[in-house]
């Protein structure tokens, strides 16, 4: 209660996508995000796992089947959000991974600052450690500054 949503992110395999964009939107009234490929993957994880296509070619494929599902848009890294940008010009594009400069990737491998994301032309970015991590109103501050610059 008291909560607001606007966005439901679904990480599914293509063919279910469709299904669950329709479902999802009918029964919670909000947009449908789906997620390309997760931001702590890199070409050498994703080769570890068996996929012979890099992180550029996989985001890409995904975009295309995730926009053809007709959900709303994608969640993918600010690295690939220019590529997926040239491809699809309207598309609504979300970025995790996004760092604070200075601040530490963790368990991140494609990560970008929150000035860097927009100039690749993301939709909007989600931010956690960066802003959670010690004292959040310092960190808010920070982020505000970066964004001034």
């Amino acid at each position: 209660q008291g909560r607001s949503m606007s966005f439901l992110m679904i990480r599914r395999p293509p063919r279910s996508t469709r299904k669950e964009s329709s479902a999802a939107s009918d029964v919670y009234k909000r947009q449908v995000l789906g997620v390309t490929i997760l931001t702590s993957l890199n070409n050498k994880s994703l080769k570890e796992i068996g996929h012979t296509k890099t992180v550029e070619q996989l985001v890409l494929k995904q975009a295309g089947l995730i926009k053809k599902s007709g959900a709303a848009g994608i969640v993918c890294s600010a690295q690939e959000a220019k590529i997926v940008r040239k491809k699809y010009k309207n598309l609504f594009i979300v970025t995790p991974g996004i760092r604070l400069p200075g601040d530490d990737v963790n368990d991140q491998f494609r990560v970008m600052t929150p000035n860097d994301a927009f100039k690749a032309k993301v939709s909007g970015i989600v931010m956690g450690r960066s802003l959670t991590k010690f004292n959040i109103k310092n960190n808010i501050k920070r982020l505000i500054n970066h964004l001034n610059q």
